[in-house]
């Protein structure tokens, strides 16, 4: 199947032909199995540093965490800016322009990703504070995202160059990636905690050879892109390349941008209110770290959807064949709730199993990490509404719609509510933002696509 995307002209490519639910097999689902290992990546250091550091090492690598997301948001501007233009040119038959897209893209992740590592190194400490450090976790904190702080170019070029990997038509490889490093972060936690006791240093320094790994895995694949040869000039920065994948990957981007927001605001909201209830900052921001990583294993397989239907929406929306664009559309949005809809079932019948993964703490951590988990997590059955929808627009060209999609949920929505209901609500407050936020989102997302499904379907196929 894969030397068929190669091979076939823009008119024969399964891309354009294949049976809609077998695509989604073969591109959808080894995304989610990469995008599963991804969050094992960031689950396995919780896991590691819960058991044999406890819940203060769970509070430290939350403050350290919204620092992957900076990354992120990097990764997916100029990972699918690049890689939407690659999928749209290749459906219109336009090879050495796409490939041009691909080499550009790398080129800006490698650059991005170094400026945000000296960046990170230079200014740790008031870093760690703006995302919500106490003078009780900051030590450990400090050390952490200074060690995983060396990893952040290969970070960024594993997640950006993946996804050129997929669009290339190499999904399987994709899971290679991420399989080849997670495989070797978690073998290495364990040495580096249990046989050589090197504490939150050994997690970190087996964070980074992880991504490193899987970074130069994606350096080999570019030596063999199957759509063709990547020449010197096509990794050039051309300044209307660059402004073009901006453009696309501003919606995802900015989505990722908004998490880190609001992220901030979060941890900052439980370290105040935290002091201010029963509970203690520190029990607060472990606990809401723990349930964030159990989170994200289940919305790991909502952005693999997404992530992996794109190749499919992007093509078929360059060659005009807007009705297998919204057939896709409407199945991803299916398997999205289904999947949501297993996660809240998890959290209400599984929390205590759940919350014992990542070892024990103080009664107050417990209380709360329970309390955090039903509340907050409440409507994680439609949260894969918004982010299916937005991915939808951007690989279809459609950056505005999408970029209003990517802000509304964490910016307009989850910051005001946060720092409003507090007001009222003290540290309940918080917990409530998150299930208002993520109803709300998810009828503006339906609203916001309506009329780009509806001229879609009166163009016909």
């Amino acid at each position: 199947m894969e030397q068929a995307v190669k091979s076939a002209p823009p008119g024969g490519n399964p891309l354009g032909t294949e049976k809609i639910s077998r695509l989604l097999v073969q591109f959808a689902i080894p995304a989610i199995l990469s995008s599963l290992l991804g969050a094992v990546y960031n689950l396995t250091d919780q896991v590691f540093i819960g058991q044999r550091i406890g819940y203060l090492g769970n509070a430290a690598t939350t403050v350290a965490a919204p620092i992957t997301v900076v990354c992120g948001a990097v990764a997916l501007l100029f990972g699918i800016g690049a890689t939407v233009h690659f999928n749209i040119l290749q459906g219109k038959g336009k090879t050495r322009e796409a490939l041009g897209y691909g080499g550009g893209g790398i080129s800006m992740l490698v650059i991005s990703g170094v400026v945000l590592m000296a960046v990170t190194l230079a200014f740790t400490v008031p870093i760690l504070y703006l995302f919500g450090a106490n003078q009780e976790v900051l030590p450990l904190a400090k050390t952490y995202l200074r060690i995983t702080a060396l990893g952040i170019p290969f970070l960024l070029l594993t997640t950006g160059g993946t996804l050129l990997v997929r669009a290339d038509g190499s999904p399987k490889y994709t899971l290679l990636c991420s399989a080849v490093g997670v495989g070797a972060n978690i073998v290495l936690d364990f040495l580096f905690l249990y046989p050589l006791g090197m504490g939150v240093e050994g997690a970190a320094l087996a964070t980074i050879l992880g991504q490193v790994l899987s970074g130069l895995m994606v350096v080999r694949y570019l030596g063999h892109m199957k759509t063709g040869p990547l020449k010197r000039e096509d990794f050039r920065v051309k300044k209307d390349r660059v402004g073009n994948m901006v453009k696309i990957g501003s919606a995802a981007s900015l989505n990722q941008v908004a998490m880190l927001l609001s992220q901030i605001v979060l941890n900052s909201s439980l370290r105040h209110y935290g002091d201010l209830s029963v509970y203690g900052s520190s029990e607060v921001l472990a606990a809401a770290g723990v349930v964030a990583k159990v989170n994200m294993i289940f919305y790991s397989v909502i952005i693999g959807f997404s992530i992996g239907c794109e190749p499919i929406m992007g093509f078929n929306y360059g060659a005009k064949n807007f009705a297998r664009v919204r057939e896709t559309y409407r199945k991803t949005l299916l398997f999205v709730v289904v999947i949501g809809a297993l996660e809240f079932l998890c959290f209400w019948l599984f929390p205590n199993q759940l919350l014992s993964i990542f070892g024990e703490g103080t009664t107050a951590y417990g209380a709360f990490a329970l309390r955090y988990m039903h509340i907050f997590m409440f409507m994680v059955a439609i949260n894969g509404v918004a982010p299916v929808t937005m991915n939808m627009l951007s690989s279809t060209g459609n950056a505005k719609r999408g970029t209003i999609i990517s802000l509304t949920r964490q910016i307009f929505l989850f910051i005001p509510l946060l720092l409003i209901l507090p007001l009222f609500l003290n540290l309940d407050g918080v917990l409530y933002a998150g299930p208002t936020a993520d109803f709300l989102a998810m009828v503006i997302a339906l609203l916001v696509v309506r009329p780009e499904l509806k001229k879609m379907k009166e163009a016909g196929t």
